[in-house]
């Protein structure tokens, strides 16, 4: 890893962080006016301050140098000029490796982390110039940090709202022409945690993110990723490939493995067991892969009976990316809160929420949000 580079994230799941966090107390606001106290960002897409990323940058250039004191004096002005700006974090722990000074680097990690630990855990774990800290007896401890911090970074969203966001402007597909098309919509699953009025990223797919499908309990959600477009000569003849599900426990940002479908997909709706207690089952309509299936705890697609009686389909994605949600979704708990797409300004898709019968406000949505995802741009 680079200093100072953009850092393309990814999330990671610690085995055995199976702690139930907390909810929210019932004592708590619901959409307070200003943010209160609480994991998460206020202002998720806000672009880092110009100085910050000036002083960032000139870290960078005294790390090539071996300047380390003088390195990590920029990352700190850096954080200083803009606290939500977080990669000059990450360089002052990849300093103190550098210079051999481990347990320093360990302190500067696992307050990163537990600052934010989507992405920033899975950062930590594949930044080259942390190596050496990896192999230390410093990194049980940092492990047992980062569990707190799963924990932590899910405490109260069995109450919230997760919805699919899309972070910066994405990589536009050509509009017309046959062919294969690399697919990076910069989109992920975020939680907007209406005690706190602070947002939460929830997954780290390299902006992957297509769809989202929360089952009813609440508990869980499966996410779809996909890497390329497929479009063939015909008009309407779109498919995906590189289609991935995954299952994510949000309140203990527990994650199991992605099932991945072989052959290109144009049709995939995700579903659960009519009265809802059961897993997620997909219906996949594909080149190789076409039927009903369960999504096991393994990450495999298991055949499920073409008889069996499923709930309405949660989310629905083809190749021209994600339909329309299923009008209103209600969480916030006491809070009685109602969520619904909408169009904003420049005719940006967004979410906005508030209470029943009351004029919504529109969530953060970066470039454009749904709840159950976006088209294809």
């Amino acid at each position: 890893m680079r200093p100072g580079s953009a850092l393309g994230p990814a999330l990671i799941t610690l085995a055995g962080v199976v702690s139930t966090a907390a909810s929210a107390s019932p004592a708590a606001p619901c959409l307070p006016a200003t943010p209160q106290p609480g994991p998460g960002s206020p202002a998720p897409f806000r672009v880092p301050a110009a100085r910050a990323t000036e002083l960032n940058a000139a870290g960078k250039a005294l790390y090539r140098d071996g300047k380390w004191e003088e390195a990590r004096a920029q990352y700190r002005a850096a954080a200083r000029a803009d606290p939500e700006f977080l990669a000059p974090r990450l360089n002052v722990a990849c300093s103190y490796v550098r210079q051999e000074r481990f347990a320093e680097a360990a302190t500067e990690v696992m307050a990163l982390v537990d600052h934010a630990y989507v992405p920033w855990a899975r950062e930590v774990l594949e930044a080259a110039d942390l190596g050496a800290l990896k192999v230390r007896p410093d990194m049980a401890q940092i492990q047992r940090a980062m569990a707190a911090s799963a924990a932590r970074w899910g405490s109260g969203l069995e109450d919230g709202l997760l919805y699919v966001a899309r972070q910066r402007s994405p990589l536009r597909v050509p509009a017309e022409g046959a062919g294969v098309f690399i697919l990076n919509p910069h989109q992920e699953v975020w939680a907007f945690s209406p005690a706190t009025g602070r947002y939460r990223q929830m997954t780290a797919e390299e902006g992957h993110v297509l769809a989202l499908a929360r089952a009813p309990d609440g508990r869980r959600v499966a996410y779809v990723t996909a890497e390329k477009l497929v479009r063939g000569v015909h008009a309407g003849d779109v498919a995906l490939r590189g289609v991935a599900v995954r299952e994510l426990a949000p309140a203990t940002m527990a994650l199991g493995p992605a099932a991945r479908i072989d052959g290109d997909v144009r049709r995939l709706e995700v579903a659960v067991a009519a009265g809802g207690g059961g897993g997620f089952v997909l219906r996949i309509e594909g080149e190789q892969t076409r039927g009903t299936f369960a999504l096991d705890a393994a990450g495999t697609l298991r055949r499920w009976p073409e008889s069996a009686r499923l709930g309405p389909a949660l989310a629905v994605l083809t190749g021209r990316g994600a339909a329309a949600g299923r009008g209103e979704q209600r969480f916030g708990g006491s809070c009685a809160l109602v969520a619904r797409d909408a169009v904003g300004e420049a005719g940006i898709p967004v979410v906005v929420a508030g209470p029943a019968g009351k004029k919504p406000r529109p969530l953060e949505s970066g470039a454009g949000a749904g709840l159950a995802g976006l088209p294809i741009p």
